[in-house]
């Protein structure tokens, strides 16, 4: 199941995800919430032990429908492997695969890139209603023209002899863009913006007529990002201004995977029912939750939409009092909202973002400002388990103390409702930004790796180190607000806390808190700063080759020294490392350990003296030279080398003889 968070309503569609189990040694399975998944414009993955499911959309003459290639890439290891299709999926032709019934595909186990090329239905609806619900019942839809569509989620699961991580890419045959969730199949123009460490990617189609320009939206999208210090930003958003022209769309707006939105082209900027911000504010929230405090996903979303956006300049006090003063009405006043079977007429929404208001305005003002509902909110972003409604009420109290925990368990565990309170009211709980604390590792050298391999900044996704490595964390702690507050900052390997940070942060002041952790053992660790985790893959070195290997000169006479030169290479994706021998026949003569970082190479050096004439052999790892070495001469008197005989090149005998002659014909000339 997958949860389709949208204003007014938060939609269920039960997905066929089951993939036949394998047995084996390694396996593994994955359905489409488990991988890494990329869009179209996205880096590349690719690696050496990765598994790879590419998706490529594109649409099809048939109304209603969208066709798919799913193409796999499998690495040497993987001796068996299995694709589930979605059970819409029709008129499926494969190439390496056989079928196995009930949308089960076996690979024939020798097909390089097996693939499946099916055809699935683009139309989803919706057959409930919301308080802001749009004006037909698509979800999803084909236009003819274009289409807006949900890729398919596949199933996978496979055996192998090794460990693989399973990596998926949804593409687009033609013109469209596509994310982890959701495709535009269609002529469009991308308009994109980075800001605070996210890259918002928004695809306005051709067919839609937006009620705001783009750059107004993503100036909207930029303001909330910055202003919501709740933890860790998704590198990217991506945002598709749904054409209302043709689709009667079911609701205003949909956020569904980690980071994918499509909002009606119609909705506009300048409400407190903004759509734009609401949908943005649930991708941020990336906590799970249990019943009793389910009510905090779209009280949170509603409220922060109208907030932000009055503090923006958007809307005024007035049009943002009136969406909290939803909540003071009934049937959804008299609601518990830690019981969600009490709900009518969606009080998550209503009494939610009234109750989500006073508790944000409590907390303001109990601690000087220096705490806020963001500051539970950054809590429950860091939890690992689903919270609950005491966990939430944990939170407000560790936030503002014991009289600010009273009033939230009032106004959640009772059908009490506060009531909404006035601009005098307001001006003074709000009239100063409270403190905004957030931590990030967004810049671009936060995550680095030290050691004898290498002083740099790697890869995040996933981190890779070698035993004997140190991953450095340099968390970025930044206070947005007015005043000044304090922050608690730990790391957590595998959910555990192995290190701390605290402080106090001024107003509008930025700092950085360091943090390090050693790997001396191989294995897959989760670690986790200031709301952002990290899969930190530590691994033995790989092992360097040796290669063009030269000793100069190739001929000498006994005694004389040679040069030896090789190429020392590392070819791997992670730290190699070389122990070298330089072996004369079979004598160790030097050794020492080569270690390079991934794709560095570097010229081994030596010099070694060879005083036993033949043919000498010359090792070093597994590379070999052969060195022919000439005896040395021997002297009357039975040392070796040659003899000063003033005449370069002879000896004493033909030195003698010259002399002499030399003489006679000094003699003749006279």
């Amino acid at each position: 199941m997958e949860t389709y968070r949208r204003v007014g309503l938060a939609i269920l569609l039960a997905i066929a995800l089951t993939a036949a189990p394998l047995a084996g040694a390694v396996g593994g399975d994955a359905v489409a919430g488990d991988s890494v998944v990329r869009g179209a414009d996205a880096v590349s993955l690719s690696s050496s032990d990765a598994i790879r499911l590419e998706s490529s959309l594109r649409r099809v003459d048939t109304r209603g429908e969208y066709g798919a290639t799913s193409r796999v890439s499998l690495p040497d290891a993987v001796t068996e492997f299995r694709l589930t299709l979605p059970a819409g999926a029709r008129d499926v032709r494969a190439d390496g695969f056989a079928s196995e019934g009930d949308g089960v595909w076996r690979w024939d186990g020798t097909t390089e890139e097996p693939a499946l090329t099916y055809r699935m239905p683009a139309n989803r609806t919706v057959d409930e209603s919301g308080p802001l619900e749009g004006r037909g019942d698509y979800l999803f839809a084909d236009a003819g023209d274009w289409a807006l569509v949900r890729p398919p989620a596949i199933g996978a699961s496979w055996r192998s002899t090794a460990d693989h991580r399973f990596v998926r890419e949804n593409r687009v045959d033609g013109e469209g863009a596509a994310s982890r969730a959701m495709a535009f199949l269609g002529p469009h123009e991308t308009v994109t913006r980075e800001a605070n460490g996210q890259r918002f990617r928004l695809i306005v189609p051709e067919a839609a007529e937006m009620a705001e320009p783009p750059a107004d939206v993503l100036d909207s999208m930029e303001h909330a990002s910055g202003a919501m210090q709740v933890g860790d930003r998704d590198p990217e958003v991506f945002l598709v201004a749904a054409p209302t022209g043709e689709v009667e769309w079911g609701v205003r707006g949909i956020q569904t995977g980690d980071a994918d939105v499509w909002i009606r082209d119609e909705e506009r900027l300048d409400t407190a029912d903004n759509v734009w911000v609401h949908e943005y504010v649930h991708t941020r929230q990336g906590y799970r939750t249990a019943s009793s405090a389910r009510w905090f996903t779209e009280g949170a979303a509603t409220y922060y939409a109208a907030l932000l956006t009055l503090e923006r300049g958007g809307t005024d006090f007035a049009d943002f009092r009136s969406v909290l003063a939803r909540g003071e009405r009934d049937p959804q006043a008299s609601a518990t909202l830690s019981d969600p079977e009490t709900w009518a007429n969606y009080a998550q929404y209503t009494k939610g973002s009234l109750v989500a208001g006073e508790i944000d305005r409590r907390l303001r003002l109990v601690t000087d400002g220096e705490a806020s509902l963001a500051t539970v909110f950054r809590e429950l972003n860091a939890a690992d388990d689903p919270i609950d409604g005491d966990r939430l009420l944990r939170g407000v109290e560790e936030a503002g103390g014991g009289d600010a925990r009273g009033t939230a368990e009032r106004y959640t565990t009772t059908d009490a409702v506060p009531g909404t309170w006035d601009r005098e009211t307001h001006d003074e709980a709000f009239g100063r930004l409270p403190a905004r604390i957030g931590f990030s590792l967004a810049d671009a050298e936060a995550v680095r790796a030290s050691g004898p391999y290498r002083d740099r900044p790697v890869e995040r996704d996933p981190v890779r180190l070698v035993t004997g490595e140190t991953l450095e964390l340099d968390a970025t702690v930044v206070n947005t607000g007015g005043v000044a507050g304090e922050y608690d900052l730990a790391l957590t390997v595998d959910g555990e806390p192995v290190d701390a940070r605290s402080g106090r942060i001024g107003a509008n002041e930025t700092l950085v808190e360091s943090f390090e952790r050693d790997f001396s053992e191989p294995g897959e660790h989760e670690v986790a700063v200031g709301g952002t985790r990290l899969t930190v893959i530590v691994s033995e070195p790989a092992t360097a080759t040796v290669s063009n290997l030269v000793v100069e000169p190739s001929r000498v006479t006994a005694g004389d020294e040679v040069t030896v030169t090789a190429t020392v290479s590392n070819d791997a994706e992670i730290p190699a490392e070389r122990d070298l021998a330089l072996v004369v026949d079979g004598e160790t003569r030097s050794a020492e350990t080569i270690r390079l970082d991934a794709g560095e190479s570097t010229t081994y050096t030596a010099t070694v003296s060879l005083d036993e004439p033949g043919e000498t052999t010359i090792e070093l790892g597994d590379a070999t030279a052969a060195v022919t070495v000439a005896p040395a001469e021997t002297s009357a008197d039975g040392a070796t080398g040659e003899t000063d005989s003033g005449v370069p090149g002879f000896g004493p005998a033909v030195a003698a003889a010259a002399l002499t002659l030399t003489a006679v014909l000094a003699r003749w000339r006279a």
